[in-house]
């Protein structure tokens, strides 16, 4: 009996104890649904009491997960197909729906003909269309009896050829309100584009979402591409995704984008379909964030892919770039946006090359084809292949005085010209140019090749007047004012090649650890 007792006193405070858990985790909930800024945000827009709201939050936990901006979405979206934003409280279910999903959802039940569209309707769609049958919405009042959906239906799609007199060959009134609609959209895609039935098929497929747009949207659409933009049928086919841009978007994107990279939208969005989704006000951010870094139409129509990513990410890249030496050696370069698009993987290679000890990465390599990449990598040595990065850095660093032609000429004459990684050529630059003109520095171009360490090593030594040190022929009180900055440069080149019979090994930093070593910078 006492055993018994110890047992049935021990399940009681078990449960005790479950108890007081379940009501601390209710009581710790119900502090963060008081505390958390979406209760204020449905105070904001429904004017419901915080005692309301915050039994919302708890019975309907989906809306914890919006923010300001998309309960504001959901509340104009509901004015924008009629209906009040108190239904959104009455029909809690319908914050879990996007609001996108929710304008097409009233829309196509509008184009089926339902008398009065209700909230619950609305969370029902996919039931009321794939699974009752036309007869039995009729039957039910949710239809008209006397409503013929199929020419309702099609009446939306204004090219139909004129002979045709009938689309489908069954009873409707036994078909549901899904299968009508797949079979309107396929026969009039297979008269207007000349889409068989296996590309349709594979179509609805990959892009889901076909099935359920409005099918006066995807009129207007294909009406804006073909006539608008006057895209090729075949080009519409092998992109089958056009079929569901929004067609206000796309007129949005032809009136107020213009223009991108200098060349006509239209044209852009025939080279580049997928343009075409993207929300306008998107492309417009982000062509002010290549305006605000000052990147240049050249470089914006060697790579349009670049507009199918997000501003902010394009923007965080763009900043990122600025701290990566060899990305930002690259920023005014034409291909630079390529670089950007392929951020990762331009990233991933860079670290691989670093731990190879290969520093010589170009353009190409790190955002090229991956077997452009893998012989990089494998081959032998560190060089820049053709060198063209090279000289372009160069070319643009000095201005437009001097061209890739000219540089080219001057800079080939040292053999290790293709072994010097772009960015430290760069950084050279950007030191000297603090002293000389470029025209001084273009003279001497071969001295961009050399570490800074080094060059700002002699700089110094003849800065000081120390110059015999390193040339015994020189008096030590030569007259350094007859020297100009040029012959400076020059000077500077010989002291560096001179050890090294002028073979150009002098630009190798581990020749010389001595001088590094004892370089006070």
């Amino acid at each position: 009996m006492y055993m018994y007792y110890l047992l049935m006193n021990s399940k009681s405070n078990k449960w005790i104890s479950i108890i007081n858990k379940g009501a601390r985790y209710v009581q710790s909930r119900a502090v963060n649904i008081e505390n958390t800024s979406y209760v204020q945000h449905l105070c904001k827009f429904f004017d419901i009491s915080e005692s309301k709201a915050q039994f919302l939050c708890l019975k309907h936990p989906t809306i914890t997960k919006l923010n300001e901006e998309k309960i504001k979405s959901l509340v104009d979206t509901s004015n924008e197909i009629g209906l009040s934003p108190e239904i959104l409280i009455e029909e809690p279910a319908l914050f879990g729906i996007l609001p996108v999903t929710l304008k097409y959802r009233y829309k196509v039940l509008q184009e089926c003909g339902v008398k009065i569209i209700t909230p619950a309707m609305l969370t029902t769609y996919l039931t009321i269309l794939k699974q009752k049958t036309i007869g039995e919405l009729k039957n039910s009042g949710y239809l008209h009896p006397q409503i013929n959906i199929e020419n309702r239906l099609a009446s939306f799609m204004t090219q139909w050829p004129t002979s045709l007199t009938t689309l489908i060959y069954e009873d409707v009134e036994k078909s549901t309100l899904y299968a009508l609609r797949l079979k309107i959209i396929q026969r009039y895609l297979e008269l207007l584009l000349d889409l068989t039935n296996e590309e349709y098929y594979r179509g609805i497929k990959t892009y889901p979402t076909i099935k359920h747009r409005p099918l006066k949207n995807i009129n207007a659409t294909l009406n804006i591409l073909q006539s608008q933009i006057m895209m090729p049928n075949q080009k519409i086919k092998s992109n089958l995704y056009l079929i569901h841009a929004d067609p206000e978007n796309l007129k949005d994107i032809i009136y107020n984008i213009r223009s991108l990279g200098g060349i006509d939208i239209k044209e852009v969005i025939r080279m580049h379909p997928k343009l075409a989704t993207k929300n306008y006000r998107t492309l417009l951010e982000i062509r002010k964030v290549f305006e605000e870094y000052g990147i240049s139409n050249e470089a914006q129509r060697r790579c349009f892919s670049i507009f199918t990513l997000g501003s902010d990410t394009i923007r965080e890249r763009l900043e990122n770039a600025k701290n990566v030496p060899e990305f930002n050696t690259f920023f005014k370069h034409p291909r630079f946006l390529k670089m950007i698009h392929h951020n990762n993987t331009a990233m991933k290679r860079l670290s691989k090359l670093y731990s190879n000890n290969k520093k010589c990465a170009s353009l190409n390599v790190l955002s090229g084809s991956a077997s452009h990449y893998e012989m990089f990598e494998k081959a032998p040595g560190d060089r820049l292949g053709k060198g063209k990065d090279l000289l372009f850095c160069i070319s643009q660093s000095l201005g437009k005085k001097f061209n890739m032609s000219q540089v080219r000429k001057v800079i080939k004459r040292h053999p290790f010209w293709i072994n010097t990684p772009v960015f430290q050529v760069k950084y050279v630059y950007e030191q000297l140019s603090t002293q000389f003109t470029n025209e001084e520095i273009y003279e001497n171009s071969p001295i961009l090749l050399y570490p800074w360490k080094k060059v700002k090593l002699i700089l110094n030594l003849i800065d000081k007047k120390q110059m015999h040190i390193e040339i015994p022929i020189i008096h030590e009180y030569f007259d350094y004012s007859v020297v100009s900055k040029s012959q400076k440069l020059s000077l500077v080149l010989y002291i560096l090649e001179k050890n090294h019979y002028f073979s150009g090994n002098g630009v190798w930093l581990d020749e010389n650890k001595q001088c590094v070593e004892s370089d006070p910078s």
